[in-house]
């Protein structure tokens, strides 16, 4: 029995692909093929290069504890 595909509307695709970004064409090899369906058509908010283009940022700030006080530690950007 075949299983029916589903309707290219209905998958969850990144919008840097169907626009053909050329950022994007590093994962379309043989090779990545398996890492191209499970981002870019599943968990694509995810991928940093989605992030980069939609220019999503986070502040992304650790914490560290010492003697039982808090000290927040900050990225430098060297």
């Amino acid at each position: 029995m075949v299983k029916p595909q589903p309707q290219l509307s209905t998958l969850h695709c990144c919008p840097y692909i169907e626009d053909g970004h050329a950022a994007c064409s590093s994962r379309f090899t043989l090779g990545r093929l398996d890492q191209a369906c499970s981002v870019c058509f599943g968990s694509y908010k995810s991928c940093a290069m989605y992030q980069q283009l939609a220019g999503v940022t986070f502040n992304a700030s650790l914490d560290m504890t010492i003697n039982g006080h808090v000290i927040e530690l900050r990225p430098t950007g060297s």
